[in-house]
């Protein structure tokens, strides 16, 4: 691995001199052989001080001039050289990474990010939960990024990997479009991507603008369940998720919106409720969304009775990518067709 050599060749070279070396990025032991069994002139005792002396300064130089950008949780980061292999902990990453023409890149991935498009299925077979990191470290990848909160010390899973010498970053769970926007603006800059990055986060303000643009015309709202999670262990969301923010962006209100999260409901919630539209992207093997029209007192419920249940892709409504645009227009034309169907 390129960090561990880096460290090997400056941890050799301090034993040669002396002295102890700082072991970074940057630093180079050019100046050729130091040896101690020879009488070395005054002279080029004082030459050599000075090409170390250039050598710190031009190593300080090249410290300064090292570019730093602020990552999701507030941490200054130092931007890599160059990436060339990468490991993605989760779909939404991934897709961010497609969608910066990283693809080619992604050396492993979780399983569900199998569906991404340009990623190499069989590359995505890792398990985060429970994440082998010998076998991830024997990759050697030039990047790990992580979906979730950065941990330090001994509540870090991943400090092994870090000790190996690998680069591991943290994104942190985003819950809003404009989230979703640091999240590309970040990875963008890290990878060296940042035009393509500026593109995918304009076509983001593109469809939230057009939307909302549209939405001025809706003057009945519409009341929406989304069902995130199908009977018997119902699942949906309210205030401060990203699912919440396009309801409200198209102009229709959430009929969990009153609570914060993701939640745990009930279908005596829902029924009361009484919502204009079902909405849900549950989707596994063997799944048909249809059975909502079935369950015993929903038939009642006004989405129900004039047959306002659908399916929206669940990639495109549960995956903190890009790939929101998709879900934005799904959700609209869902909704108000009348609307956004034009």
């Amino acid at each position: 691995m390129k960090l561990r050599k880096i460290t090997a060749m400056l941890a050799a070279f301090a034993v040669a001199l002396g002295m102890s070396a700082c072991a970074n990025d940057h630093y180079t032991p050019e100046g050729g052989e130091i040896t101690t069994s020879e009488i070395v002139p005054t002279e080029t005792v004082m030459e050599s001080a000075e090409v170390t002396d250039t050598l710190s300064e031009n190593d300080t130089e090249l410290s300064a001039d090292m570019e730093t950008i602020e990552d999701r949780e507030g941490n200054m980061v130092e931007v890599p050289s160059s990436i060339n292999t990468i490991v993605s902990a989760a779909p939404s990453i991934t897709e961010i990474l497609s969608g910066l023409g990283l693809a080619n890149k992604v050396i492993a991935a979780d399983v569900y990010s199998a569906d991404v498009e340009g990623i190499d299925p069989a590359v995505c077979t890792l398990d985060f939960y429970n994440l082998n990191i010998e076998e991830l470290a024997a990759l050697e990848p030039d990047l790990v990024i992580i979906n979730g909160i950065s941990m330090t010390g001994a509540d870090d899973p991943y400090a092994s990997l870090k000790d190996a010498g690998v680069n591991v970053i943290y994104i942190p769970t985003s819950s809003s479009i404009n989230a979703v926007k640091m999240d590309i603006e970040f990875l963008s800059k890290y990878t060296g991507t940042a035009a393509e990055g500026e593109k995918l986060i304009a076509d983001i303000d593109a469809a939230v603008a057009d939307v909302s643009a549209k939405a001025v015309e809706i003057s009945d709202k519409r009341s929406v369940y989304f069902e995130i999670g199908a009977a018997p262990y119902l699942y949906t969301c309210g205030s401060g998720t990203f699912i919440d923010e396009i309801l409200n962006l198209i102009g229709a209100e959430n009929i969990y919106g009153s609570e914060e999260g993701w939640i745990s409901n009930s279908e005596e919630s829902v029924i009361a409720a009484d919502p204009d539209v079902i909405l849900t992207n549950v989707a596994y093997d063997g799944y048909d969304f249809n059975e909502i029209k079935t369950r015993a007192g929903w038939e009642s419920i006004s989405a129900v009775k004039n047959d306002r249940v659908y399916y929206v892709d669940s990639n495109a409504t549960a995956r903190a990518s890009q790939n929101i645009v998709n879900g934005i227009y799904e959700v609209a034309k869902a909704v108000y067709p009348e609307v956004f169907e034009v």
